[in-house]
Formats: structure tokens, C-alpha cells, sequence
């Protein structure tokens, strides 16, 4: 990913591990990935939207 508002690799490794599982044990709805959702978040920050 080298998107402007998304976190390099190396950032990504550093934080990845304080994240909560992607995928539930008991099942359910799939669930996006940790860094898109991140990266979403960061995006809404960073670009001032409302």
C-alpha cells in the first residue's frame, strides 16, 4: 500500500501486533482487514473529512 494518507510497511509491522484479530473465533459477518480499516481512519484525520 503507498497510498498518501496510508502507513508504510515498516509502520504497519511496528503497530499491526496491539491490534484486536481480525477474524473472531466463534465466526460470524467477515470482517475487513485491520489496516484498511486504519488506514480509513487515518485518511479521515489526516484529510480534514468531515
Amino acid at each position: 500500500m503507498n497510498g498518501r494518507y496510508e502507513l508504510r510497511d515498516d509502520q504497519w509491522e511496528r503497530i499491526k501486533f496491539i491490534l484486536p484479530p481480525e477474524r473472531k473465533p466463534q465466526g460470524g459477518r467477515p470482517t475487513k482487514d485491520n489496516r484498511h480499516i486504519l488506514s480509513a481512519m487515518l485518511w479521515m484525520v489526516r484529510s480534514g473529512a468531515p
